[in-house]
């Protein structure tokens, strides 16, 4: 089938996936993906790619002595890059910022995050062992928070996505994923669906669990076949704008794998 799945449905490689073997998830970068990075860094090295557990393609490269990743949606889609900084280059507005919001933590780690629209440093505060992460301008200026206890709001773009496309739909949780997705836990026909937005708020994908024994004939039929010797253990619904599958984790014995199949019982390879 010639339909383009965003990257999300090939979370963790190519739908079959060992998971004793990390080297089986680095991909080829595209050319558009190449050429993007060209041009916004300059003399950058691309050293390897991989999509992340949200199936966003992270490409890593060297850049001015840094080791950088770059983010790129289905569409090949730049969405933000980031990469580590000392505690000791952070600029004093925001260590400042930090200890006048939060007296009692300490900081532990940055990341600095470059989008198409801001810039902003990733600070992860510790206090007893209790954790936060806060996001911080250059200048000082706090912009939103994803800590339990500190719930994310959800700006007028995402209500008014969440209340078209599911209707009468309760917004439950939010918080900020630690891979730039902004989650956002809806109960929507008596279903918990856990809704996720990119840094300019666009939707990239929804999923929820589903019953095993409520899959589609196409879909365990096409399990069957293809994995005689499996068993479905864990079953989720995903649905994007460019396509709808079920992530099926397989067991056999100790042995587990990640496929995806669509409704009509086709296994998604890349």
């Amino acid at each position: 089938m010639k339909k383009l799945f965003p990257i999300i449905l090939f979370t963790l490689m190519a739908g079959i996936i060992s998971c004793d073997d990390d080297d089986d998830k680095k991909v080829a970068v595209n050319d558009a993906v190449k050429s993007f990075i060209e041009q916004r860094y300059e003399g950058a090295t691309i050293r390897e790619a991989e999509y992340d557990r949200d199936g966003l393609l992270d490409v890593e490269f060297l850049h001015d002595g840094l080791i950088k990743d770059a983010y790129f949606n289905s569409a090949n889609k730049w969405l933000y890059t980031e990469w580590d900084v000392s505690l000791a280059s952070l600029p004093k507005a925001v260590t400042d910022a930090v200890a006048q919001a939060y007296p009692d933590f300490r900081i532990e780690e940055a990341d600095f995050i470059e989008t198409e629209n801001n810039s902003y440093y990733e600070v992860e505060i510790d206090k007893g062992g209790v954790e936060r992460w806060i996001f911080v301008t250059a200048d000082g200026v706090i912009v939103e928070n994803g800590s339990e206890g500190n719930t994310p709001s959800v700006n007028d773009s995402i209500k008014t996505f969440i209340d078209t496309k599911y209707p009468g739909a309760t917004i439950v949780d939010t918080e900020n994923d630690k891979n730039g997705l902004f989650e956002v836990e809806i109960k929507h026909e008596n279903i918990i669906k856990d809704v996720y937005f990119d840094k300019a708020s666009e939707w990239v994908y929804t999923k929820w669990d589903v019953a095993v024994a409520s899959l589609p004939a196409a879909v365990a039929g096409a399990v069957a076949n293809a994995y005689p010797d499996y068993a479905i253990d864990d079953a989720d619904y995903i649905e994007s704008s460019t396509g709808n599958c079920y992530k099926l984790e397989l067991e056999r014995g100790n042995f587990e794998e990640l496929i995806y199949v669509t409704p009509e019982g086709e296994i998604i390879t890349l």
